[in-house]
């Protein structure tokens, strides 16, 4: 059975998230470490090397064989360090290529499968280009481990073992001068980067916002031009941008206060260590070997705690774009499967609503108590104002929404006790826009049904009466459609939609007026197909053309979130006070003026 996405527990903190990829990855961290003491240990071991050589030249500067024999030793390891060094640093590269492509990889696959689960009116309410942003900003988790891994306690590891080395090889103020400031160091850029993280997600959240407005004005493009507002959308996306720049701006501005102090603290150091240097030569406790190994290491870690802090600043504001990349795992899924939920099994096709209630956020109540049942196998028409809640009953027996209250039964089998996969695979749809990916037409119609053969999608659409156009492009099946279909008709991509449905077969069969984008030959020559998907199926059509209507079983008519009138065609039109007459004769009004002008 496929496994419930629940059951998968996304962290929505950052930390457990990383932590989540990395605790399977053990020996990589212990890989890492390793490094990081050999690094540490060679910024220590080298100056130290350097100060016996200079102290032995210095000693035996008269006596050559003395000179040689002392400084041999120490020369080879000084020279060999560089080796070690090297094959530890491609160690760490090496790490590196195993470890992070794996782990961006399955993080862009869970975050991607995260979003999948979330309901319709989640993506009604955002870009879908900011989501896209935020999937592979997660990426920069590769830069969070790498800055720990590279800087974080690779230096402090150089700190503590440097700090002890001047403690113990030349004098213990040296040690304690390097320990203190380097505390007041690492303090003061950890607390000035936390400062920083907040301005950090400001400038990350305009970051996705502006991608956003900006890829909403592309897709929108045709509108733009239409209605000739070109200077309007361009202003309306400058606002976007222009706030980004400010919330850049602050972002760089605080990196500037914050690096002008960390420079200062650097020099501080720097003279703090030659000051004494001078004064311990001058009483002579300081070797020209404790000038170098002082010197050396104190330069060394203010070049290592420079990258430090710099780091530090670029850390938390990779924090602040992690944190907004997972935004929308911190939203807990509105609509999910029931623990022990099972899959639907559809064997007659009854559709039953038991007491129904269901409101919108912040809107009144559409339905109260509605109750209705739909037998096996009968063609249901919906119709009724806009607002009267047809689309709404259609997203309720598909569990795009929930509702608040009552029940809804397909076969005897509450919808919220079976799997939301199984409702949908059972259901066929014919939306009025349909949505088409940007791949080949044949993608694009077996995506109604993955394990279909070609044969079998290319007699769905011939079905569909869309072979024939498919045939007359250059690539046929193999032809691209573009993004959303745009290379396509409106009838064009209708007849795909078509096409998907009598490919998937399912027992039961929504239309949203399935041939409102068809010309009216087309409309006539693929009623005959659309009966034919029909046969044997429960079907509700909701319908805006009155030949829609003309071979359904019964006619619901949806006012204000009432089912106010049930019944056949024939019997509704009886009333000449029904809802439904009147909505028959506005129709009517609408159609006959133009027939009569065609018939002129």
């Amino acid at each position: 059975m496929k496994q419930n996405y629940e059951d998968k527990d996304l962290p929505g903190k950052l930390v457990p998230f990383i932590w989540r990829y990395l605790k399977h990855r053990k020996i990589f961290l212990v890989g890492f470490f390793f490094v990081a003491m050999v690094w540490a240990t060679e910024m220590s071991l080298r100056p130290y090397l350097l100060k016996v050589i200079i102290d032995a030249v210095v000693k035996y500067s008269r006596n050559n064989t003395q000179m040689i024999i002392a400084t041999l030793t120490p020369a080879i390891l000084y020279v060999s360090l560089s080796i070690i060094v090297n094959l530890a640093l491609r160690l760490h590269s090496y790490l590196n290529l195993r470890l992070f492509p794996e782990i961006k990889a399955a993080a862009n696959k869970d975050m991607f499968e995260y979003l999948m689960h979330h309901s319709h009116a989640f993506f009604q309410n955002n870009f879908s280009g900011s989501l896209s942003k935020k999937i592979f900003d997660i990426a920069n988790i590769e830069q969070l481990i790498g800055i720990i891994n590279e800087l974080f306690y690779p230096r402090i590891f150089a700190i503590l073992i440097s700090s002890i080395t001047l403690f113990i090889v030349v004098k213990p103020i040296f040690g304690i001068i390097l320990f203190l400031w380097a505390i007041f160091f690492v303090c003061f850029s950890y607390s000035a980067a936390k400062k920083l993280e907040k301005l950090a997600g400001l400038y990350s959240e305009a970051f996705a916002k502006a991608g956003g407005t900006i890829s909403d004005s592309i897709s929108n493009i045709m509108s733009t031009k239409l209605f000739a507002n070109i200077p309007e959308e361009v202003a309306y996306v400058h606002k976007d941008i222009d706030y980004l720049v400010e919330c850049d701006r602050a972002v760089d501005w605080k990196n500037l206060q914050i690096s002008l102090i960390r420079g200062f603290s650097l020099t501080i150091l720097i003279a703090a260590m030659i000051i004494t240097l001078i004064y311990g030569r001058t009483q002579g406790w300081v070797s020209p070997g404790d000038f170098a190994l002082v010197l050396m290491l104190s330069i060394s870690l203010c070049s290592s705690m420079g990258d430090l802090g710099q780091s530090m600043l670029q850390f938390f504001r990779i924090v602040g774009t992690c944190n907004q990349a997972l935004s929308f795992i911190r939203i807990a899924h509105e609509i999910v499967d029931a623990p022990d939920a099972v899959p639907l099994r559809v064997t007659k096709g009854e559709i039953k609503l038991q007491n129904v209630a269901f409101h919108y956020e912040n809107s009144k109540p559409l339905f109260e108590n509605l109750n209705i049942t739909i037998h096996p196998g009968e063609k249901i028409g919906l119709v009724g104002y806009s607002g009267g809640g047809k689309s709404t009953f259609i997203k309720l027996i598909l569990r795009l929404i929930d509702a608040q209250s009552g029940s809804i039964l397909i076969d005897g089998q509450d919808i919220k006790k079976v799997t939301q996969d199984s409702i949908r695979k059972q259901i066929g749809t014919i939306p009025q826009e349909p949505d088409l990916f940007h791949r080949t037409i044949m993608e694009n119609i077996r995506f109604a049904k993955p394990d279909a053969s070609d044969a079998d999608v290319i007699e769905a659409a011939k079905k569909a009466k869309c072979h024939e156009f498919i045939s007359e492009m250059p690539d046929k099946y193999q032809s691209l459609v573009g993004e959303r279909g745009i290379k396509l008709s409106g009838g064009q991509k209708q007849r795909i939609a078509v096409a998907r449905a009598f490919l998937k077969n399912a027992p039961i069969l929504l239309l949203d007026e399935a041939t409102s984008s068809l010309d009216s030959i087309t409309e006539s020559s693929i009623q005959e197909s659309l009966y034919e998907v029909m046969a044997n199926k429960t079907t509700i059509v909701i319908a805006h053309r009155l030949s829609t209507l003309k071979n359904m079983d019964r006619i619901l008519v949806f006012v204000n979130g009432k089912i106010a009138e049930d019944g056949s065609l024939d019997s509704l039109l009886k009333n000449n006070k029904s809802h439904f007459h009147k909505l028959w004769q506005m129709q009517a009004e609408g159609f006959i003026p133009l027939m009569a002008k065609q018939a002129s």
